[in-house]
């Protein structure tokens, strides 16, 4: 997408790839899962913009590239910070049990930032119907992972 994204695009964007995920099945058995992943990229954007302002800072202190390295992976430095488990281009290569990875890079942004509360651990991304089918394939998760690589959520990308 070009320009900044508007909320009219975005909600587009969320209904498309909502649509595409689910479909015959209902709606609301995959908004929890979608709205992870939009969480999750817009957390990656905005920490990524965040690192690198901060790396150009390091830089013209005239730090070497270990020392601006070791302070760009100091929890403290950021507003909500995400564990490299978490990072998008982690993410995005994982590819056998997209699910599980998923959980546990939630699990970690939690631990690393006290004020999610615990909200990120209860999407279930193992859930599965009285049948035993996922709710979502590792195939399913990989392809929304995907969907939302283009879209960039950062605030200067935001026109909202």
């Amino acid at each position: 997408m070009s320009g900044k994204l508007s909320l009219d695009q975005l909600e587009s964007f969320l209904d498309e790839t909502c649509d595409s995920l689910r479909g015959d099945r209902e709606a609301t058995e995959f908004k929890e899962y979608v709205i992870a992943i939009l969480f999750l990229k817009r957390l990656n954007d905005r920490f990524k913009l965040e690192r690198e302002v901060r790396r150009k800072k390091l830089t013209v202190k005239g730090l070497s590239q270990g020392q601006i390295e070791e302070e760009l992976e100091k929890r403290e430095s950021y507003r909500l910070f995400v564990p490299r488990i978490a990072r998008w281009d982690m993410v995005k290569l994982e590819k056998q049990d997209l699910g599980s990875y998923l959980a546990k890079a939630f699990a970690e942004i939690d631990d690393k930032n006290r004020g999610c509360l615990g909200v990120l651990n209860t999407v279930d991304f193992s859930k599965t119907t009285e049948t035993g089918e996922r709710y979502i394939t590792n195939d399913e998760l990989a392809q929304l992972v995907k969907d939302f690589e283009e879209l960039k959520l950062s605030d200067d990308n935001l026109a909202f």
